[in-house]
């Protein structure tokens, strides 16, 4: 379909749209619908506004963007559709024009952090030593007590409203450790024993805040048997994708394809939204006569970290859980990539050592806390309103451990629990096993 300008914004088939019968089995797996009762707020409901926009019966206005917008990209409505709606690809297909309704100065503040910032982890290893240093010197709580006491936002001015809303990010970041350079290559003591060469990848966000979590997922393969290396790389572009901004994710992924090559060793990720983009990529550039097949390799690749490790028998024996621990399944590993049974069979044997149980489920483990990338920094406050109801789940477990997947669970999860004054710690499944073996 071709906007006013000629441009073309949205590329869909009507049998794409069509699939959806309206049956409503999507709703109970939505959070945002859960959370705001909306019909406009629901999968089958968004398909609706973006069929009646492509047959031009609607605008693409200020209020649909709105409801599109606030879609977390979970994708728990496609795992839950019988009906096989590939809710994926239509997201992905008006994420430009959604771009495209953003503030000038907006765009360009993401363009410029999608393309000059996030990539440039020298650049993000001095950002991230300056924050912890602001963090050192209690910077977090004189902003916080500022703020406390400013006026409603409508009555603020906009350097103060600009303070405000820094304070309420500031609230989604961990306390950062000390940033300790990840050894370019491990390898196996006794060279008999060594198993498959693996290709870690690293991640921006990932290795600046939670650093120590790409530590122990190197020890970790270490402890199975497995050589591994970290190649240069750059972001994987997944922030930049589901922001609209397709340009970018495709030079950046341009880029990894270029620097991991071709090859047959696994590529390893830690962190849900990378990987989920990683094996992305084969779609990014189906239409790319030059590098489908360079992408269609590479995806076939990638392995989550759970996914790689269940395969394999660790050389060690693990000691059992020391406090009662539950899981929280990362969107983007459950509904994206598929991963749903491999990090819960890996924690299980765990549990084995245990002489009494003490994992313990969690409802509605698939269900999105809310972060979804960045959407909890643009949507704060319906990000919040999803988030109460996980950790309602959680609470009630009794669990003292949260094992998750994805660095924007864990900042989320933190930020949640924190508020609420929980004795609960969030810990990555690399930190679980790391620690056990």
């Amino acid at each position: 379909m071709d906007d006013i300008n000629g441009s073309r914004v949205i590329n869909l088939s009507k049998a794409t749209l069509e699939a959806c019968i309206h049956c409503g089995l999507c709703l109970p797996a939505c959070p945002t619908y859960l959370a705001t009762g909306r019909e406009t707020e629901s999968p089958r409901g968004r398909i609706y506004l973006v069929d009646q926009y492509v047959s031009n019966k609607l605008p693409f206005s200020d209020r649909l963007a709105e409801h599109l917008d606030s879609c977390l990209g979970c994708l728990g409505c496609q795992t839950a559709c019988p009906s096989g709606v590939d809710y994926e690809s239509i997201l992905d297909a008006v994420r430009p024009q959604l771009a495209n309704k953003r503030s000038a100065f907006s765009r360009l503040l993401g363009r410029i952090a999608f393309r000059q910032v996030l990539p440039r982890y020298g650049l993000l290893r001095v950002l991230g030593m300056l924050l912890r240093i602001w963090q050192l010197a209690m910077g977090s709580r004189v902003l916080g007590r500022l703020t406390d006491h400013f006026a409603p936002d409508t009555t603020l001015s906009p350097p103060r409203r600009f303070l405000k809303r820094l304070a309420g990010w500031e609230k989604f970041l961990p306390l950062l450790k000390e940033h300790i350079p990840l050894p370019t290559r491990l390898d196996p003591k006794n060279p008999s024993d060594r198993g498959v060469h693996t290709l870690l990848f690293k991640g921006c966000v990932m290795d600046i805040f939670y650093n120590h979590v790409n530590h122990s997922t190197m020890r970790i393969l270490l402890k199975q048997g497995h050589s591994v290396e970290v190649p240069d790389q750059t972001c994987c572009g997944a922030l930049a994708f589901h922001q609209g901004e397709a340009d970018i994710a495709r030079d950046l992924a341009r880029r990894n394809l270029e620097r991991f090559g071709f090859g047959q060793d696994p590529i390893i990720v830690n962190a849900a939204g990378c990987g989920a983009m990683l094996k992305h990529y084969k779609t990014l550039f189906e239409d790319d006569p030059e590098l489908a097949h360079r992408a269609a390799e590479f995806s076939a690749r990638v392995r989550d970290l759970s996914e790689f490790l269940v395969q394999y028998t660790f050389q060690t024996i693990p000691e059992p859980f020391e406090r009662k621990t539950t899981y929280h399944a990362a969107c983007h590993l459950a509904h994206a990539q598929k991963v749903h049974e491999e990090p819960l069979t890996l924690l299980q044997e765990l549990d084995k050592k245990n002489d009494t149980r003490k994992l313990v489920p969690l409802a509605q483990q698939e269900h999105c806390c809310g972060s979804a990338g960045i959407y909890n920094l643009f949507n704060t406050e319906l990000s919040l309103d999803i988030l109460e109801e996980k950790l309602d789940h959680l609470e009630k477990t009794g669990a003292k451990t949260v094992v998750t997947s994805n660095p924007g669970c864990q900042l989320q999860l933190e930020a949640g629990i924190a508020a609420r004054g929980l004795d609960i710690e969030v810990r990555h499944i690399a930190e679980v096993l790391d620690r056990a073996y």
